[in-house]
């Protein structure tokens, strides 16, 4: 079952996470690409960082969602806490999350109980976790990302400031993304939402056992069958005088029509903030005298109350 509302504290953090580290750094120039790769790799060296994420998505112009966090991550620490809100079809829902030694706590601002989730297996997260951050991986990475780079980086513009930092900008167009992005890009994102919508569909029955309305989502985009295409794609980062990413954000417009023949113009907007690099340290919770109802492995997400 997808959890959703079990991974939205980390998925705006982790969003944040993955427009560092992944191919979006393809947009850079020559210039531009080495600095970017070289403040990539500073940041990701940060044992613990704050972060303050947001992402909205329009169609034709009109809000359909929006999704905000602020988040404390602490990798050496293995441990993370963080607030977030989504807002989608009229709704808005709140989820406070902390992960502290074996567990993620999570608690809605619409009750006073706290769900409680323990780790399996945490040996073996530690070695999965070791295997990603293998150095001969992270080259071979890097390499491929180096090999995709092509004339995109014809399409950026670099600003030096004089303080050391850096601003690092590239827009693309419709007919400026290679021809295979062009082509591959209407089936992923056709077979995303199909996918999506039937996954909703087997999880209804589960949905009803969890305390969070994790289909607030649901609805909110429009479902894409026809025409579609990306229109265009932008990107923006400031690295500070201390070689560190501070600042992201991406957009990228698609449109196209759904079963009816109505046009759509979608754009998702993301962004994050990075700061309190290497001084951050996550807030914990005691669960002492609360509420506690434990979520079970087992049963994908279902749960029991420890009082009952």
């Amino acid at each position: 079952m997808k959890k959703k509302w079990l991974m939205l504290g980390g998925t705006l953090g982790i969003s944040s996470v993955m427009m560092i580290t992944t191919g979006v750094s393809a947009f850079a120039s020559t210039s531009g690409y080495d600095a970017y790769k070289s403040a990539l790799k500073n940041t990701r060296t940060i044992q613990n960082v704050a972060v303050q994420a947001s992402a909205s998505l329009q169609d034709n112009g009109n809000v359909l969602a929006s999704a905000a966090g602020n988040f404390k991550i602490s990798l050496d620490k293995q441990a993370a806490s963080g607030s977030a809100n989504v807002k989608a079809n009229g709704a808005t829902q709140s989820v406070n999350f902390y992960k502290q030694k074996d567990q993620t706590v999570l608690k809605t601002n619409s009750n006073d109980t706290y769900y409680v989730q323990q780790e399996r297996d945490k040996g073996k997260n530690k070695h999965e976790a070791k295997e990603t951050l293998d150095p001969q991986i992270s080259q071979q990475v890097e390499t491929v990302i180096d090999a995709l780079v092509g004339n995109l980086k014809d399409y950026v513009a670099v600003d030096a400031k004089t303080d050391g930092s850096k601003e690092i900008t590239a827009q693309l167009d419709n007919s400026q993304l290679p021809t295979v992005v062009n082509a591959i890009a209407p089936i992923v994102i056709k077979h995303a939402s199909n996918h999506e919508r039937d996954g909703e569909k087997k999880d209804n029955n589960d949905a009803k056992q969890l305390p969070f309305n994790r289909d607030v989502l649901q609805g909110s985009t429009p479902q894409l069958s026809q025409d579609i295409k990306i229109e265009k794609v932008s990107f923006k980062a400031n690295i500070n005088a201390a070689n560190y990413i501070e600042h992201q954000e991406a957009d990228i417009t698609v449109s196209g029509k759904d079963a009816s023949g109505t046009a759509h113009q979608v754009t998702l907007h993301l962004q994050a903030n990075l700061s309190g690099y290497n001084t951050t340290t996550p807030d914990t919770i005691d669960l002492s005298g609360k509420k506690v109802q434990q979520m079970d492995n087992r049963h994908h997400g279902k749960f029991h109350d420890d009082n009952e």
